[in-house]
């Protein structure tokens, strides 16, 4: 029975006909160790390129952003600049500030006033 056994296993993984018609005497461990060989270096290489492109493309967007950051810092400076342009005393504007025109009344031109409004309700 065991015989048997041994010549199924054979048949089914090829063996005695790979053997015989390559030539050689490679096992099958001998065959997974020679695609282990193979595949390293290409892993390796895959790993260079994946650490080379994410290396590149962290650089882009660290620019991208520096140059937004710097854009948006410029923008900020030049609203400041042109807030504190406006101000033509030279003090610092609050939120409290108005600007208009005006007029100054003395009390006297208030009396004045008075005194001909009520000279025409007369």
């Amino acid at each position: 029975m065991s015989e048997d056994r041994k010549i199924i296993v054979k048949k089914v993984s090829g063996y005695e006909e790979n053997n015989a018609s390559e030539g050689k005497s490679m096992t099958p461990n001998t065959r997974h160790w020679v695609s282990y060989l193979i595949l390293i270096p290409i892993l390796i290489v895959m790993v260079i390129f994946g650490v080379f492109f994410f290396a590149a493309f962290f650089a882009l967007f660290a620019i991208v952003a520096i140059g937004f950051g710097f854009r948006l810092w410029w923008l900020r400076r030049a609203l400041i600049k042109s807030m504190s342009s406006d101000n033509t005393v030279g003090t610092v504007e609050t939120a409290d500030t108005v600007e208009g025109e005006y007029v100054v009344v003395n009390e006297d031109q208030v009396a004045e006033t008075k005194v001909r409004r009520a000279e025409e309700d007369k």
